[in-house]
C-alpha cells in the first residue's frame, strides 16, 4: 500500500558499511576450545594444533585437564576399567578443581563405573526398546485405549 511506504523511514546504507559492525575474534571461543581438548591431537588441523597450544601455555589448568581427559576417554575406549583407580588417584591429587569434582562424582556408584569400564555388556538395547515404547505411548496419547497401546507395542517388531 502507498500510504505504508510513506511511514517507513527512508535509510539509505552503503553495501560496504553492513560488514563495518562485525567483530574479528582474537582468540577462540570456549567451545571450540573444548572441541579441539576432547578430540584426538591427530585429527587437529596444524592450526587448530597452534591455536590449542598457544591456550594451553596461557592456562596450565587447561594442560592438566586435557592430560586427564585424554586418558579416561582411553580407559572408556580400551574398556579398562581396572586402571580407573590409578586415574581416580591422580584426578583427586592434582588435576583442575572440575576434574577433582567429575572424580567424585564417579565415586557414588564404584561399582557400577568400573563394570561399565570393563565388561563388555551394554543397556543399549533395553534403553532402545524403553525410547521407542516412550515414542509410541506420546504418538497415542489422548486417542488410544489401553489395549490399543499395548497391541502397538508388542506387535511392532524391534
Amino acid at each position: 500500500m502507498p500510504w505504508q511506504q510513506d511511514l517507513r523511514p527512508q535509510i539509505r546504507r552503503d553495501p560496504a558499511s553492513r560488514h563495518r559492525h562485525r567483530r574479528t575474534r582474537t582468540h577462540p571461543q570456549p567451545r571450540q576450545i573444548t572441541s579441539w581438548i576432547m578430540r584426538r591431537p591427530k585429527t587437529l588441523t596444524s592450526s587448530e594444533s597452534i591455536q590449542l597450544d598457544r591456550v594451553l601455555e596461557a592456562y596450565p589448568d587447561l594442560s592438566t585437564a586435557r592430560e586427564r581427559a585424554h586418558a579416561f576417554n582411553a580407559i572408556a575406549r580400551e574398556r579398562r576399567g581396572s586402571e580407573l583407580i590409578q586415574w581416580m588417584t591422580k584426578a583427586l591429587s592434582n588435576g583442575p578443581k572440575q576434574i577433582q569434582s567429575f572424580a567424585t562424582f564417579l565415586q557414588h556408584d564404584w561399582d557400577a563405573v568400573v563394570n561399565g569400564l570393563s565388561l563388555p555388556w551394554s543397556s543399549g538395547v533395553v534403553e532402545g526398546q524403553v525410547t521407542r515404547i516412550k515414542l509410541i505411548k506420546r504418538r497415542s496419547y489422548g486417542r488410544a485405549s489401553f489395549p490399543l497401546l499395548r497391541t502397538l507395542v508388542l506387535a511392532q517388531p524391534p
